[in-house]
């Protein structure tokens, strides 16, 4: 998966993998052996979420190793960020929050982004951008799957994304609803092992969670 490939690609690529492994990197350093201990697992999107001052390196040393793991950048709340995650090397945008002005700034220039919705307020601004696949977040205190089950009919054309109390438990619950297209979460890399460079047990629970997926 290269930096060239379309909205459309990924989106695809996505669906057909389903896990994202959401990630505050604390030290820059730590973003490529992560990455591989990610893909060890069977988890091919990684998002590097913007809560620190590490994301950016985080990012370029991705883009600097080449790996076939594709990586975007998480937490984009404005412009200048979504910039800065672009020009660092993330192949798509993950935003917590619908705002028009970042929405409109990727799809101008052809970038994927996946903005939060906790509302049908939310999913009607995208559905009016032209947008499908969505960010749910965040999930837990939403409804979890009750939530998806009722605005399924609705917005049937709709895809989520939940984020936000999913984990190894109930994975298989959100992955049974027909609009989750993916599942994003910190619980495939635990920022305790990522901390203590346990990048083998990063391995086993992506492991897991894959088998979990295949099911």
């Amino acid at each position: 998966m290269m930096n060239m490939s379309s909205p459309d690609q990924l989106l695809n690529d996505l669906e057909q993998t389903k896990l994202v492994a959401i990630v505050t990197i604390p030290d820059a350093g730590l973003a490529v052996p992560l990455a591989s201990a990610l893909l060890d697992g069977g988890v091919k999107f990684m998002e590097i979420t913007f809560r620190n001052d590490q994301a950016t390196a985080a990012l370029k040393a991705l883009q600097e190793a080449g790996l076939p793991i594709c990586y975007g950048a998480g937490t984009v709340r404005s412009i200048e960020l979504a910039e800065i995650a672009i020009d660092a090397g993330a192949q798509y945008l993950v935003a917590p929050g619908f705002n028009p002005a970042i929405v409109k700034w990727a799809l101008d220039r052809e970038i994927l982004i996946l903005p939060g919705v906790d509302s049908t307020l939310g999913i009607e601004l995208a559905l009016d951008a032209g947008l499908k696949y969505l960010k749910m977040y965040p999930a837990a205190e939403m409804g979890g799957p009750k939530w998806l089950k009722a605005i399924k009919d609705p917005y049937f054309d709709v895809k989520f994304l939940p984020t936000g109390g999913v984990s190894l438990d109930n994975l298989k619950e959100y992955l049974d609803c027909p609009n989750v297209f993916a599942i994003g979460g910190s619980f495939l890399a635990p920022k305790d092992m990522i901390q203590e460079q346990r990048f083998e047990d990063i391995t086993a629970v992506c492991v897991n969670a894959k088998e979990i997926v295949e099911s």
